[in-house]
């Protein structure tokens, strides 16, 4: 598999900061995806956040409106 900086994905900083500037754990930000049809499971998020897991693109879309996130601001550290 293809990483860039060692990592499966560029996004997965991003994802936790505003995960935790939301106040949410894994298992509530897997619990709003579900709800708009999106299944991550919380080690899933988990491996995302550590760059261990490469990220579908509905699900980072799904990950950006539930966290507010500018979908540009995923590819900043480019």
């Amino acid at each position: 598999m293809n990483k860039y900086k060692d990592r499966s994905n560029i996004s997965g900083n991003i994802i936790h900061d505003n995960r935790i500037k939301h106040n949410l754990s894994l298992e509530k930000l897997s619990n709003k995806l579900e709800l708009i049809g999106v299944t991550l499971y919380p080690n899933d998020l988990y491996l995302i956040e550590k760059g261990q897991r490469i990220v579908k693109d509905f699900e980072l879309m799904a990950i950006c409106m539930t966290l507010e996130i500018d979908t540009k601001v995923m590819l900043k550290e480019m």
